[in-house]
């Protein structure tokens, strides 16, 4: 984000009749960087403070303002694979799109190739769409085969014991004494 953003979106918000500072886009930014929210406060005001600012409905607002217009990406929580998140990469392709037709609109692209090009990110995009959704975690269940070995016949038996039981059938605890 740079210094021309930041005074727009500080005009943005005082249009609306609300006051930002710039320490407030930051606060913003850093608290998506961070593990925590109150280290981003700290590094930025000091510690005191930090309960009154960050329940403040003005930094959701400031929140959901830097999100929608792109200046908040989103950080997944093993930043050392360098991988995109599938939001980051629709987001992008969405880009393109649009790129693609202003390219066609504005004649530098020829409207064949301009064609081709958006029938090609149409097809990915509805491609990516239809894995996320249709992606089902499938669990196989193995049920134990033996429990013990009888020391009688010396042949592996199964012997179904109370918490297993209560366990795969769903069963409560008698919390009723019967006559004791």
């Amino acid at each position: 984000m740079d210094n021309e953003q930041i005074k727009a979106t500080i005009e943005h918000f005082k249009e609306q009749g609300d006051t930002i500072r710039v320490r407030d886009i930051a606060y913003t930014l850093l608290s998506k960087m961070f593990s925590d929210n109150k280290t981003a406060y700290q590094c930025l005001f000091g510690s005191e403070g930090y309960d009154d600012y960050a329940d403040d409905e003005m930094r959701s607002k400031l929140e959901q303002y830097l999100s929608d217009a792109g200046y908040i990406k989103s950080v997944s929580e093993d930043n050392n694979t360098g991988t995109i998140t599938f939001e980051e990469n629709r987001r992008e392709m969405e880009i393109l799109l649009k790129k693609t037709q202003q390219s066609m609109d504005d004649g530098l692209l020829d409207p064949k190739d301009g064609l081709k090009i958006m029938a090609d990110i149409r097809v990915k995009l509805n491609d990516k769409f239809k894995v996320e959704s249709k992606q089902q975690d499938r669990m196989i269940v193995v049920e134990r085969k033996f429990s013990f070995v009888c020391p009688h016949t010396r042949r592996e038996c199964y012997q179904l014991d109370k918490e297993f039981a209560m366990k795969k059938w769903n069963l409560i605890e008698n919390t009723q004494n019967n006559g004791e």
